[in-house]
């Protein structure tokens, strides 16, 4: 049977067109995504028919040229690609953003980047965050892990295992694939382990049809089942299918239908039509075009703004420029060429370190203020002094590069506990052998008063206590958990062992906050924007009315105001003319406002409007006596939150 396929070729095609579509923004191909899945099964056929027959022919497998092969057929498109992001999102960028960018070439020069974004997909304080120019990359990651490791275990088996092994990841895999889709959905989806069932179903069609050929009717009907499970799957699949797993059959399942069609000794009409010169012209230039689609894309928005359907097509059109060029004269010449096998295994290191080297380079390049000494840092204590915008800012305390890290002790001891925790550690500051408990209680907008908070048990001989964890408010309202995009029964127990804790540990007082952004489950429903807020509002009286029944005295925090926009980002872009940063006060207050309406009309709750330590009348500073107020949205830097324990210690008084 011919080595080369050139109906797997246009099924590349098939694949590549789907992914475009669907970044493009197109309908009809939400779920284009899906046209990964069929790469990945594409991937795994023709590598394990490869070296299946290299070790049925030999009796081994050379390493050293299998590694060559895919150096010469994929590192030079994406060194370049990834060259080219660095260097143009260092011109077109926001210093803050073009330093994310470098972070994430990093990760894509290592083949990385699926961890990368896995690690950000449970990092609550990552959620929402922008889509980077590199982080298709992911994909090609998964399939790199899978090169590497694939024929080092087919060195360890025996010939027979082969298949069976196949089978083991197979339905190990996809029995991880749906655990983590239930469980952290947006994790799984970048996981290699549990991508590997879709390896290696194409390496179990690969062995499956290693001497066998299909009758013509069967390989049409197969062809076209394929074609229809891949097209249905396109259609009907969105952000809330459960990828990869169950639902990933369907077009993993076609795209093997597809190939195992392809054997017929006539080839059927879906085979024909796959290998018709128009689509195999595109599948030979689906990786060069998977590599520069995304980046054209993303960074085409940053300058622009968000593109409609319309423009994001014609700008997806506009990177088969790039795609053609690299194909044409890097691409294929280099796979082409004659280099030596050990030459190309030691580029891959070299060509890898090299891009670090060159994003630590850049990254040193982009501008940044210098740090202001931590006794010049004046913070809260400005809005009192000298009630004005700060217009400009030579140095800054954190610098926006910085500010993201800015989260205050307790968070770095681990006492905002992650989703899956269902209790708290001890996490116990202040004066620890004070007769005087206090709790501080709630998600990670009460834990950003820690800083504040702590200062001020010092100062009073107050042994406290943190009790928080990461979106979970502390009314008793079932929410969606946005990090992983799913329900958060996690949060019921621990906010049950958070209050019984509280009643044995018998606080004087309580001090509590909570975001007003959260997506709140009724029955069946999914309420988010002002229906999610009334959800809280109702449950907010209730949850502060128990508290009040435990402990003789609740102060409540309202939340800070919501900038609409990353104020590190425009601080770092307007060191200058700070006002720009600025934003009004009046929307970023009104949904804190309307929870603290509810906990007016509790007995024995004390309110305490947080507003006025942030904002002017009109308008909310971004920078406040030297010090970068926001470290992202809706989240305060420890360091401003430490200039305000004067004021705190006084409102608690």
């Amino acid at each position: 049977m011919s080595e080369f396929r050139p109906d797997v070729e246009g099924l590349r095609a098939v694949a590549i067109v789907l992914v475009l579509l669907a970044h493009a923004g197109v309908g009809a191909a939400g779920g284009g995504f899906v046209g990964v899945d069929v790469f990945f099964v594409i991937s795994g056929f023709l590598i394990t028919r490869l070296l299946v027959r290299e070790l049925d022919r030999t009796g081994g497998i050379s390493l050293p040229r299998f590694y060559a092969r895919r150096v010469r057929r994929l590192l030079p498109q994406a060194i370049v690609a990834i060259v080219a992001v660095a260097l143009v999102s260092r011109i077109v960028l926001s210093p803050l953003a073009a330093d994310a960018v470098l972070r994430d070439v990093m990760a894509a020069g290592v083949y990385a980047m699926n961890w990368h974004l896995s690690a950000q997909a449970v990092d609550y304080f990552a959620a929402g965050a922008a889509d980077g120019p590199l982080d298709h990359f992911w994909s090609l990651a998964v399939e790199e892990q899978f090169y590497v490791v694939w024929p080092l275990l087919l060195l360890l088996l025996r010939r027979r295992w082969v298949a069976p092994a196949l089978a083991a990841i197979f339905a190990v895999s996809l029995t991880h694939a749906i655990q983590r889709a239930g469980a952290a959905p947006q994790q799984a989806y970048f996981s290699t382990a549990a991508r590997a069932w879709e390896l290696a179903l194409g390496g179990l069609v690969a062995l499956a049809l290693a001497e066998r050929r299909l009758g013509r009717r069967s390989a049409t009907a197969l062809g076209w089942a394929g074609l229809a499970s891949i097209g249905y799957a396109t259609a009907t699949f969105g952000a809330r299918t459960a990828m990869p797993a169950l639902p990933a059959l369907l077009p993993a399942l076609g795209a093997c239908a597809l190939v195992a069609a392809g054997t017929s000794a006539v080839p059927a009409a879906p085979t024909r039509l796959l290998a018709l010169p128009p689509m195999r012209f595109v599948g030979r230039i689906s990786y060069a075009w998977y590599v520069w689609h995304w980046p054209v894309l993303v960074l085409a928005a940053a300058v622009a703004g968000p593109l409609g359907t319309g423009a994001a097509l014609a700008v997806t059109a506009a990177s088969f420029v790039p795609t053609i060029v690299t194909h044409r004269w890097i691409e294929e010449p280099i796979r082409r060429s004659r280099v030596r096998v050990r030459t190309a295994v030691l580029a891959a290191p070299a060509t890898a370190s090299l891009v670090i080297v060159a994003a630590l380079a850049i990254s040193w390049s982009i501008p940044s203020p210098p740090t202001l000494a931590a006794g010049k840092a004046e913070g809260a204590a400005q809005l009192v002094r000298a009630p004005r915008l700060q217009r400009a800012a030579t140095a800054l305390r954190p610098t926006p590069r910085d500010a993201d890290a800015d989260r205050g002790r307790s968070w770095e001891d681990g006492c905002l506990v992650d989703a899956a925790a269902t209790s708290s550690p001890p996490c116990v500051y202040g004066d620890r052998s004070a007769a005087t408990t206090v709790v501080l209680f709630g998600d990670s907008h009460a834990m950003q008063f820690f800083p504040a908070l702590d200062r001020v048990a010092l100062r009073r001989h107050w042994r406290l206590v943190q009790l928080a964890k990461s979106g979970c408010p502390p009314e008793a309202v079932r929410v969606i958990y946005e990090p992983l995009d799913r329900q958060y029964p996690e949060c019921d127990a621990w906010r049950d062992a958070a209050l019984a804790r509280i009643a044995r540990e018998r606080p004087a007082l309580v001090v509590t906050s909570s975001s007003v952004a959260y997506r709140v489950v009724e029955g069946r429903r999914v309420l988010d924007g002002a229906a999610g807020l009334a959800a809280l509002t109702r449950a907010y009286p209730r949850a502060l009315a128990r508290l009040a029944q435990i402990v003789p005295r609740v102060a409540v925090l309202t939340d800070a105001p919501r900038p609409p926009i990353d104020v590190p980002d425009c601080v770092a872009t307007h060191l200058r003319d700070l006002r720009r940063c600025a934003f009004p006060r009046r929307a970023a207050v009104a949904r804190a406002r309307v929870l603290a309406a509810a906990a007016r009309r509790v007995r024995g709750v004390q309110l305490i409007d947080t507003a006025s330590r942030f904002c002017l009348r009109r308008l909310c500073p971004a920078v406040i006596g030297d010090v970068l107020v926001y470290r992202q949205t809706g989240h305060i830097t420890a360091t401003y939150m430490r200039t305000l324990a004067p004021w705190l210690e006084e409102a608690l008084s």
